[in-house]
């Protein structure tokens, strides 16, 4: 009796332990990004700037972490999480470059706007040879500015290749995401026809 009750308690067990890693084997690598802008110039006289930051990307996948589509291989980075962070650092950015970021209900009227868009976010994988693979990455910022009867726009990309022997960890992918994001919109804010656009 003692027997069989052992025998069926491992048995369950075992049934948890292989339900468990199977839902973990299915379970994207979720990257929760922290990209930052680089150091900016002072350029700006107080201008208020309307800001909208936008995810335009076609969906949250940006690939797959081994060249493979199984469920397993996804990196996704999610809208919700991104978007907040990319305005927190659009609106960084122009109060250090002396601008007064704004929401559209406390701007004044003719007040500039700026739109940041992430068109793009891509994860791929080349195959070096025996030992060594080469994560690459792009990313694809675009930029409006809006200034009285003038319209500027621009598109800013960034890329980065890391090679590796074993797979990157979800920490890795995580900062070199962050990483390729940050280039791109920092290139942006590096775009002194942008700037001379809002600087009105």
């Amino acid at each position: 009796m003692m027997r069989t009750l052992r025998n069926t308690c491992i048995t369950v067990a075992m049934i948890a332990i292989t339900s468990l890693l199977s839902a973990c084997g299915t379970s994207p690598q979720r990257l929760y990004v922290n990209p930052q802008v680089g150091e900016m110039g002072v350029v700006g006289h107080g201008q208020q700037i309307v800001v909208e930051v936008i995810d335009k990307r076609p969906s949250e996948r940006i690939g797959s972490r081994d060249g493979a589509t199984n469920a397993s291989s996804y990196l996704v980075v999610p809208t919700g999480d991104l978007t907040p962070k990319l305005e927190a650092q659009t609106i960084s950015a122009l109060r250090r470059m002396g601008f007064v970021p704004v929401s559209a209900e406390q701007a004044n009227p003719g007040a500039s706007q700026l739109t940041i868009s992430l068109t793009e976010l891509a994860y791929g994988v080349k195959r070096g040879g025996l030992i060594t693979d080469t994560a690459a990455l792009n990313g694809v910022i675009q930029a409006v500015a809006v200034s009285g009867k003038q319209r500027y726009t621009g598109s800013y990309t960034a890329t980065r290749d890391q090679g590796y022997a074993l797979k990157p960890s979800q920490k890795k992918n995580t900062e070199l995401v962050s990483k390729v994001i940050g280039d791109a919109l920092t290139r942006a804010f590096q775009d002194t026809t942008l700037i001379r656009q809002l600087d009105q």
